[in-house]
């Protein structure tokens, strides 16, 4: 018999800030999506606009963290706007990118807060990042698990997940 973990469902019926977790996650989806596409468009920007000799030069290479950004960024877009798609279209498989890519945004932040000088203001903003996402990947995988379950008390008895 499959565990159904009802105690996540028990627990996390509401999110904070929002009435209903479907609602919830659509507003997660959305802010990560405007992040996702600020951070895109900004870091194209300062590669073009304000940092464009760093890039043009032969003998120096140009410094890796803005060009990972664009990377980290454009999976963002992509996870950000399947979510909002699935909440939209109820199809919980949509989540899976988003509930893949957190944990490894996360870890990101964690190297960060290794590799970079530790100033105060890089310290704050990484650690409430961490809890953010941390947070929306809590609200997204329990409406992940109650979408996942909902139609199950239509099963016939005996019906054995697999």
């Amino acid at each position: 018999m499959a565990c159904h973990c009802w105690y996540l469902r028990q627990i996390v019926t509401r999110c904070c800030l929002c009435y209903k977790l479907r609602f919830g996650v659509l507003l997660i989806g959305c802010i990560f999506l405007t992040w996702f596409l600020y951070l895109t468009f900004g870091t194209g920007f300062m590669m073009e606009c304000i940092f464009p000799n760093e890039y043009q030069k032969a003998n120096n290479p140009a410094p890796a963290a803005l060009k990972t950004t664009m990377v980290f960024s454009f999976f963002g877009i992509v996870a950000a706007a399947m979510l909002c798609i699935g909440v939209h279209n109820n199809n919980e498989m949509l989540f899976l990118p988003f509930l893949v890519f957190a944990p490894i945004w996360i870890i990101v932040h964690i190297l960060v807060l290794i590799v970079y000088s530790f100033k105060l203001v890089i310290i704050l903003l990484t650690v409430l990042t961490i809890l953010l996402l941390i947070y929306a990947w809590i609200v997204v995988w329990s409406y992940y698990v109650e979408l996942l379950f909902a139609y199950e008390c239509e099963l016939e008895p005996g019906y054995a997940f697999s």
